[in-house]
């Protein structure tokens, strides 16, 4: 009988996670091994290699959505790139007009249907703004892009063509973290057009 070693490679290093492993089992996102005695381990590691004439098999450590994408992707129940870039421009909607409910408003351009809508989502985390609080209001244009008003102040915020070309070329389903991440880690200036005025 041919049993199998179980590793989890960690920040480079491999780490024995189980010996004479029998069994592999696949459920969700969770990789189940087990031995001959039936003591088994559940973990959130992805199975990244298995080499049959050696025995072996690589579990690689789950990697870590930063917080404010782990809480998007629980409300929003999928993390696209547009739930991401709503967060993203809600951040910098707080941080030019603050964070006090009630304080401003919010009209997004997005219209009421996915994947657009999914913006809202992201300005509803990231902002004190709700569709619930009458904060946010949407108007169907079909435009990825949000003005915040308050007295004496206005902020347009646009998402960039190219992002917009960005996200129809380089969006996965079957990978879908992927591009969200890598729009999380653009700097402002890379994903929007600001426009700032003073309302007199």
């Amino acid at each position: 009988m041919c049993l199998s070693t179980a590793y989890l490679e960690r920040k480079g290093r491999r780490e024995v996670m189980m010996e004479e492993v029998a069994k592999v089992g696949l459920r969700g996102d969770e990789v189940i091994l087990e031995d001959l005695f039936g003591k088994s381990i559940r973990t959130g590691a992805r199975l990244s290699e298995v080499d049959l004439m050696e025995h072996v098999l690589v579990l690689e450590e789950p990697y870590e959505l930063p917080e404010a994408l782990r809480k998007a992707k629980e409300f929003h129940g999928h993390l696209g790139p547009m739930v991401t870039l709503g967060l993203r421009m809600g951040r910098v909607i707080s941080e030019r007009m603050g964070s006090e409910p009630f304080s401003y408003r919010i009209t997004a351009f997005t219209g009421p249907k996915p994947p657009l809508s999914c913006l809202v989502d992201g300005l509803q985390l990231s902002t004190p703004c709700t569709v619930g609080n009458g904060g946010i209001r949407i108007e169907d244009r079909g435009e990825l892009r949000a003005v915040a008003e308050m007295e004496g102040r206005r902020l347009e915020v646009s998402v960039k063509e190219e992002i917009r070309d960005k996200v129809a070329k380089e969006y996965d389903p079957e990978h879908e973290e992927v591009l969200p991440l890598k729009l999380w880690a653009m700097s402002d200036e890379e994903l929007f057009d600001l426009e700032e005025s003073v309302l007199v």
